[in-house]
């Protein structure tokens, strides 16, 4: 559950990508910096056949001296967390209109989920779990998770691994930025979800983020509020503790790909502290 949980995040920040560099990885340097860390956008998960991590990336993380991910999926503590706020809302669809409800119940039925499963686990439980069914895997124990495949590489062997925040916070979130009203618009105008996730880790993984920005602006269905919440509010959070690591070690940063670009990204946030960024394209 822990891994449905990150992909449900993972792909609500990629909703936030505006067209540049066609890349997900920069180097930070400058601005009083005694060694170069480096920024990789992710994509929290994918089939196996997919998924695969870029020469660029093995070396920009092989001559840093510490990680930090969102958070580190490897904690036994965090998946403690994760389990524990899995109960059931009882008051989740309160309020929300019954020709909804049945909408989303039928849209449920005809992904082979019970309806009443919200009966039965919380409801960023559900969505994770819709968020990770629509991948399609040929064998979804054979998903590749990117956080857990970049520390099992041996460029990261030894290395130590930081959070930006802590899972507790990113639970809180979901929870936050998915109403049922929510929940209703995503199923609606995701459309075929299982195509729309093909074509997002397709782009992902040839970085074409003009492809990426088309599909995700297109396709979004949070409101600007919590667009905000979710990418703009963290991102200033993150930059509050970055500086002070980079001073102290070379860092190779690995949060969502939606976080890096767009005015009020982490790119821009930390080119205007003063730091050079450098797009590494190949």
């Amino acid at each position: 559950m822990k891994k449905f949980f990150l992909i449900a995040l993972g792909l609500l920040c990629m909703t936030g990508l505006f067209a540049q560099d066609n890349t997900l990885l920069w180097k930070v340097s400058g601005n009083g910096l005694t060694k170069d860390s480096y920024v990789f956008g992710t994509l929290h998960m994918a089939c196996a056949d997919d998924f695969r991590i870029a020469d660029k990336v093995k070396n920009a993380l092989g001559v840093t001296d510490k990680i930090a991910f969102e958070v580190d999926v490897t904690k036994p503590e965090n998946m403690q967390l994760v389990q524990g706020a899995l109960a059931p809302n009882p008051e989740f669809f309160n309020g929300l209109a019954v020709d909804k409800k049945q909408f989303i119940d039928s849209v449920l039925t005809s992904l082979q989920v019970p309806p009443m499963i919200f009966d039965q686990v919380s409801p960023v439980a559900v969505i994770s779990m819709l968020a990770m069914k629509s991948f399609d895997c040929p064998d979804m124990n054979s998903i590749k998770m990117m956080e857990m495949e970049l520390q099992a590489l041996e460029d990261a062997k030894g290395k130590t691994v930081e959070e930006l925040e802590t899972i507790t916070f990113q639970m809180d979130l979901m929870s936050e930025l998915f109403s049922a009203e929510d929940l209703y618009t995503y199923l609606k105008e995701s459309g075929n979800m299982s195509e729309l996730t093909k074509r997002m880790v397709k782009a992902y993984f040839e970085e074409n983020i003009a492809e990426l920005e088309e599909m995700m602006i297109n396709t979004a269905y949070l409101s600007p509020e919590k667009q905000a919440l979710l990418l703009d509010t963290r991102n200033e959070a993150w930059l509050e503790k970055m500086p002070a690591m980079m001073e102290a070690d070379a860092y190779f940063f690995a949060v969502g790909a939606g976080h890096l670009v767009g005015e009020k990204g982490i790119v821009q946030l930390l080119k205007d502290k003063g730091y050079t960024l450098t797009p590494i394209l190949n």
